[in-house]
């Protein structure tokens, strides 16, 4: 049994009614294991000690402060104590400098940190960090795995999530913590599992910041003590984004290992009848990037074909390889005359991370034969014939009966067609064009005068962050993580200049950006929405 020993040190403050005693709970410990120091004034204190000069070789995990008033010998005196939980931050001989209060000081202590041994309580918990790959592309997605190995009891307890240094990234968590147990030189150990997929938003060298686990260690003996075990740093280069293929020259960047494109259709593509809408959906999935990375479809306009847009749904799965985003389009497609109509194909270019090429999700052209509306000759034929006057009376019965029909279906379908007319129109004014009372016109307002200033000075990485800051602000319902998705939002002149801004940033061979063609189609932004709203006339939005 080791005797733990108690260090003090008095000093008194010559012309002062204030002592100061300074105090540590063991003269040796761990660089891993945290002692108590107390600091003990007797006398009255306004004052507060100055503990600046730890911070050198200690890290303050806790501080706290207790004031007694005591009797002795019929005279009342005032303590004070501070007692603070100080962790090591290497390993060495050190001595705990003089601490100044109101003018007395306190003697300096020495104290011994010793290295972290294997078999000793550092042993019983340790951290392992793996991410994969090492090598990412910008805006690709890492999967960094955390696990927490523990053969001994702990209480209170902290675990930090990671933290980047050197660039900008995005962190989604990946599901909840999984523990189980595992058998390491003959120990068992109980492991904590924590996953996540990082982001990375710039090229070049990326710094994963040691992860951090802080508890109460309860050991064998009963002795419980903070410590706090890390893990070592982890380095990715990021790689830039590829210059699009020429058959693709405005193609989005998608960084992920495997995209796919499918559609189905509400009755078939073969049960088109002229006049009679279907609904066609179609799906862009891709494993490892993020649901506001994926580009909204481009759909070529048909002749003979109206199409009526739905709000696409956005959402995100997640499964061993990380996360898998879903991008969900619908239309309703009316088919305005029969005969034969040919869709064109629908392409998303992207990039393979895996295979390191330029691949082409892609659903082919397809034909479709459109049927004539003969709702009214099958009725027809279904009816019994009769002869003389009383076919004629029955055929004019009928004749009226399928006006009043075709009548009543129009106005229905007339109806439905004004009412939906009303309220789109309604949420087009309310979503397209915000009144000047509302908050959110004024701050988009600021934030685009801050961004022709950041165009001014060519200060690529503020542009970026206002131009995100603003599309957040104007597509609230699904606001861009990134300048591929906020282009794809914009007008042509705009867009182009984002994309050029998204090339300088991410790109090989950067060189400095040049904020002026931006600036120039900043008076876009201010009627973004609308312009957008209008050069989408073909593809109205049904079921806003």
């Amino acid at each position: 049994m080791v005797s733990i020993a108690i260090t003090f040190a008095v000093s008194l403050a010559i012309g002062q009614d204030i002592s100061l005693q300074a105090s540590v709970d063991r003269p040796s410990v761990r660089e891993n294991e945290s002692f108590s120091f107390v600091l003990r004034a007797s006398g009255q204190v306004r004052e507060e000690p100055d503990f600046t000069v730890l911070d050198s070789m200690f890290e303050i995990l806790q501080r706290s402060r207790n004031t007694q008033i005591q009797m002795s010998g019929g005279q009342t005196a005032q303590v004070t104590e501070w007692l603070l939980q100080l962790m090591p931050k290497g390993a060495g001989t050190f001595v705990l400098p003089s601490i100044s209060l109101a003018g007395a000081l306190s003697s300096p202590i020495d104290i011994e940190v010793l290295p972290s041994l294997p078999g000793d309580v550092p042993g019983d918990i340790f951290l392992e960090l793996q991410a994969s790959p090492l090598t990412p592309y910008v805006q690709s997605q890492v999967i960094y795995s955390l696990r927490l190995f523990r053969s001994v009891s702990t209480g209170r307890s902290t675990l930090t999530p990671p933290a980047v240094n050197g660039g900008e990234a995005l962190i989604e968590r990946l599901g909840g913590d999984r523990e189980y147990q595992v058998v390491r030189d003959g120990r068992n150990f109980v492991v904590l599992e924590r996953r996540y997929a990082i982001f990375p938003q710039s090229s070049g060298l990326l710094t994963i910041e040691p992860a951090t686990f802080e508890a109460v260690v309860i050991a064998p003996s009963g002795f419980s003590s903070v410590q706090r075990f890390r893990a070592e740093p982890l380095e990715l280069t990021v790689k830039p984004a590829i210059q699009p293929p020429a058959a693709f020259p405005n193609a989005s960047w998608l960084p992920a290992s495997n995209v796919t494109l499918s559609e189905r259709w509400s009755l078939g593509t073969g049960a088109f009848t002229a006049g009679i809408p279907q609904t066609r959906t179609l799906v862009l999935e891709a494993e490892g990037l993020l649901e506001t990375q994926l580009p909204e479809l481009r759909l070529d306009q048909t002749d003979g074909i109206k199409q009526y847009a739905d709000m696409p749904e956005l959402s995100r799965e997640t499964d061993e390889k990380g996360l898998k985003a879903v991008r969900v389009e619908r239309l309703a497609v009316i088919a305005q005359a029969p005969g034969e109509l040919e869709l064109p194909a629908v392409e998303v270019p992207w990039w393979n991370v895996q295979e390191q090429s330029w691949h082409v999700a892609r659903l082919e052209a397809s034909t479709l034969f459109v049927a004539p509306n003969s709702e009214q000759g099958n009725v027809a034929t279904a009816l019994p014939v009769l002869n003389g006057e009383e076919e004629r009376s029955a055929s004019g019965s009928a004749e009226q009966l399928w006006q009043a029909i075709s009548g009543a279906i129009a106005a229905i379908w007339l109806a439905t067609l004004v009412f939906w007319w009303q309220s789109h129109q309604q949420k087009k004014r309310k979503y397209l064009h915000p009144s000047n009372e509302m908050p959110g016109y004024e701050s988009s307002r600021r934030i685009l005068r801050r961004l022709r200033r950041a165009c001014n000075d060519n200060h690529a990485g503020r542009a970026r962050e206002l131009l995100l800051e603003w599309g957040g602000l104007q597509f609230s319902q699904s606001p861009p993580k990134n300048l591929g998705t906020l282009a794809e939002m914009l007008p042509e002149n705009a867009s182009c200049s984002v994309r050029d801004l998204e090339r300088n940033l991410y790109g090989p061979g950067a060189e400095q950006w040049e904020g002026a063609g931006l600036r120039a189609n900043l008076s876009q932004l201010d009627a973004t929405i609308p312009a957008v709203s209008a050069s989408r006339e073909e593809l109205l939005p049904l079921y806003k």
